[in-house]
């Protein structure tokens, strides 16, 4: 009986510490999934129903030239559900910035509403508090003025009443004052949101040879995106007006306009300066390697003359004797010897 005894206490100890903090951590996990993206940019989980994918496999049909023949079933249906128009064209920095731009947006919205839901049922349970509180108020005085009813309760049921009502008009103007910070932080996202989409559009319809403009709107929101001196929470009003900017050499002077009158210019140049240049000085670049190395006289070639024929002609010779063996010829011709040789060794004899 003790050893059962032991080996239910080991048991119940192995419990509390593997089994119990393993599943904690799993419903930690499972509580952080959601249906946007949480680790990774990338990767995005979609919910679709059966009726959806059997709606789309029948509006795609199985004879698309970019599905593989060995692909079937609800594999074949997903590839060609992602059209022609995914398949194309790789993803480009601009095609990424503004997905990137409309996740945000989207992003933004949502915590929006999620946010405002919140607030809304936190200012009912205010409201039913207060409510209770005033018609408890109003009781303690009425019982007060008809029969004896402590006043002292009255006086701290109609503090809590009041102090109720401090509170809430406190966490109102804390909510209007994060609003403030929350909008100039929406205007950004927005204006990013339209700006990217925008240019990608304009790109997209250029590239297959149509004329295309941003409107006034999307242009506003390129010169809020494009702007130097933006920031979160100081982002500059939008401008409609024609404003005069400083001109750059002291002889051309600059509008900047709410539109753009040319297709060319998509992205103004103006947009991308707060017109002081004043106290704007480049930056020291080192010069580069090649250009410190001493410079080398270029050579040229000596003309040529007989002099160079005439020993050109004498080493072909002397390879030709070599080659085909006249040097022994010659050597067997010194042998013998001439006159003045024969002469010299007997006058050395003599």
């Amino acid at each position: 009986m003790p050893a059962v005894g032991l080996l239910t206490i080991v048991a119940l100890a192995m419990v509390i510490a593997y089994v119990i903090p393993q599943r904690a951590r799993e419903r930690a996990e499972y509580a952080l999934v959601r249906t946007e993206d949480r680790f990774s940019a990338d990767m995005r989980v979609v919910k679709a129903t059966a009726a959806r994918v059997e709606t789309s496999r029948v509006a795609s049909g199985s004879s698309s030239g970019e599905v593989p023949l060995l692909v079937t079933g609800e594999a074949r249906a997903s590839v060609v559900a992602l059209g022609s128009s995914h398949l194309s064209r790789p993803a480009t920095p601009l095609d990424r910035a503004a997905t990137l731009a409309q996740r945000e947006r989207i992003a933004l919205r949502r915590d929006r509403s999620a946010l405002l839901a919140e607030r809304r049922a936190q200012a009912r349970r205010r409201s039913r508090i207060a409510s209770a509180a005033a018609a408890l108020t109003v009781t303690g005085w009425v019982l007060v003025l008809a029969t004896g009813f402590p006043a002292v309760v009255a006086a701290l049921i109609s503090a809590g009443f009041a102090g109720l009502v401090v509170a809430g008009a406190r966490a109102a103007h804390a909510q209007r004052r994060a609003d403030a910070h929350v909008l100039a932080v929406a205007r950004e996202v927005e204006a990013a949101a339209t700006a990217t989409q925008a240019l990608r559009r304009v790109s997209r319809d250029r590239a297959q040879g149509r004329e295309s403009l941003p409107s006034d709107l999307e242009t506003q929101a390129i010169k809020v995106v494009t702007t130097e001196n933006l920031a979160p929470l100081a982002a500059p009003a939008p401008k409609t007006g024609a404003v005069p900017v400083a001109p750059r050499s002291g002889v051309i002077e600059k509008i900047v306009t709410g539109a753009i009158p040319q297709a060319s210019s998509i992205i103004d140049g103006d947009a991308f300066s707060d017109g002081d240049d004043s106290g704007w000085s480049p930056a020291a670049i080192p010069a580069p390697a090649y250009t410190l190395k001493p410079t080398v006289r270029q050579r040229q070639a000596r003309p040529l003359d007989d002099d160079d024929y005439t020993r050109a002609a004498a080493v072909a010779e002397r390879w030709a004797d070599e080659r085909y063996g006249r040097t022994e010829v010659q050597k067997e011709r010194s042998a013998t010897g001439s006159l003045e040789q024969i002469l010299a060794r007997r006058r050395e004899s003599a």
